[in-house]
């Protein structure tokens, strides 16, 4: 009998000879089919609470250049976090916006070597400053706070480190630190852009930027 991919998706369980048969079919199977696959898996009735349409006007770039990856994981992102009203969408996806360049970077464009040896951030490990260096729309960074975004997602690969977190999770990765520092109950009291701002940097480098980005926001959110 044939052997069904769901059923072999449900039966998984990492085991060597089951992972080199993913793998074996993950080479295969052509970009153009593995593409479409991806786009029906991730957006099946997801709950769309912004368009690339939107967000086009707020980055101020053409749809195209907008990767349904990205748009999957916002959405997512949204949803999990509840970042689901005007406002707290408005702030949120206008400070990923500056801190991200208009979603150009997705990790940080530095070595990470600076963090070598931080214990702070749980780097004890040699090499954790460059492989757990800030990856998403809102840095995450530091082996310490990837293993606890990695337990939250029940996602043991978010520990390959800093490519595979950028990648998958830009948004989901800043929607994690959003939530972690009680941003949506700050965005509820309609805060100035500057009040969001000291929360998210610590003070008001770029402030500016950010305040292009929110009047995007109030375009079309």
């Amino acid at each position: 009998m044939t052997i069904k991919f769901i059923d072999a998706a449900e039966n998984h369980k990492g085991f060597p000879h089951q992972n080199d048969a993913w793998e074996y079919l993950q080479k295969s199977v052509s970009k153009e089919i593995i593409s479409e696959f991806e786009k029906r898996f991730r957006n099946h009735n997801q709950k769309i609470l912004i368009t690339k349409k939107q967000l086009s006007h707020i980055w101020d770039v053409k749809e195209t250049t907008i990767s349904d990856r990205i748009m999957s994981d916002l959405n997512s992102c949204l949803s999990r976090f509840q970042i689901n009203t005007p406002i707290r969408m408005r702030h949120f996806i206008s400070q990923i916006s500056h801190e991200s360049g208009g979603g150009k970077w997705m990790k940080e464009l530095a070595s990470g070597s600076a963090y070598e040896g931080r214990r702070d951030l749980g780097n004890t490990q040699p090499g954790d400053g460059r492989k757990y260096k800030g990856a998403g729309f809102i840095q995450l960074t530091g082996r310490a706070n990837y293993s606890e975004f990695s337990k939250f997602m029940n996602d043991p690969k978010i520990m390959d480190g800093v490519d595979y977190v950028a990648l998958n999770y830009p948004a989901t990765s800043a929607g994690f630190w959003w939530t972690n520092n009680n941003m949506n109950a700050l965005c509820d009291r309609n805060p100035t852009v500057e009040e969001v701002t000291r929360r998210v940097n610590g003070g008001l480098n770029g402030i500016a930027d950010r305040k292009v980005y929110y009047n995007r926001c109030l375009d079309v959110i």
